[in-house]
């Protein structure tokens, strides 16, 4: 009898933490709000991918021009590999995400008592932090916009103390074989200054980007380590 409980136990968790990918997502944009081309087809079958380190992975992933469409992270009882397969290639299939990456972490054992006719049985479940990230590629037709080969974000409180920098933008992506890959550009670098105008937001590079052309040259100072760096890049991808 003890056995059967713990395995009916067993089968309820389980059932409830594969549906988490699915509950718990949480889109990161609108449906349809990228190009018809980019998302996952019928026939085809989403890549799903373990890694123990999500944040290094999910710039691998975006790097290789992928966007990230959404992000889906819970709590729950431990599950196999099939098992997580299984509810990340269901959401994979309803957000026609054409890759995931995900990863679980031991987070506590959780014990309690039941009875069953007269009988008492205790029992302990191990709980993990499950989380994914879903991604959709980029056509080439709409790369430009990240010309010269990365993306960028404005510096949120958190990026101010941890650079220990206030004005200028993060380097959030660097897209593989570009101008900015070939001219070492690196994730967390922060960009001050393009061609002695000072960038202070996102919308003083877009300005800078929407007038440069084809080979233009960007004499950059960015701040790498605290330090202040000088690069030099012609304007393309």
């Amino acid at each position: 009898m003890n056995k059967i409980i713990v395995y009916l136990f067993a089968i309820f968790f389980a059932g409830c933490a594969t549906s988490g990918f699915v509950d718990f997502y949480r889109p990161w944009y609108d449906d349809n709000f990228f190009p018809s081309e980019a998302y996952l087809k019928e026939n085809e079958e989403p890549a799903i991918i373990s890694t123990s380190d999500l944040d290094t992975k999910y710039r691998e992933i975006a790097s290789n021009w992928y966007w990230c469409i959404g992000y889906s992270g819970f709590n729950g009882p431990d599950l196999d590999s099939y098992e997580i397969y299984e509810g990340i290639k269901k959401l994979c299939k309803r957000t026609r995400a054409k890759v995931a990456i995900w990863k679980k972490n031991y987070t506590d054992t959780r014990s309690g008592v039941y009875s069953i006719s007269n009988s008492v049985y205790s029992y302990s479940v191990q709980r993990y932090d499950f989380s994914a990230y879903l991604f959709i590629p980029i056509p080439n037709k709409y790369r430009n916009q990240y010309a010269p080969g990365f993306s960028i974000s404005n510096l949120t409180q958190q990026d101010r103390e941890r650079y220990q920098q206030n004005t200028g933008c993060l380097v959030e992506i660097v897209y593989k074989n570009t101008v900015a890959y070939y001219a070492n550009i690196l994730h967390g670098d922060i960009i001050t200054q393009i061609n002695n105008r000072r960038i202070y937001s996102i919308d003083d590079i877009r300005a800078v980007r929407a007038n440069s052309r084809i080979g233009d040259v960007w004499n950059m100072v960015i701040v790498r380590n605290g330090k202040p760096q000088e690069v030099t890049l012609k304007y393309g991808l």
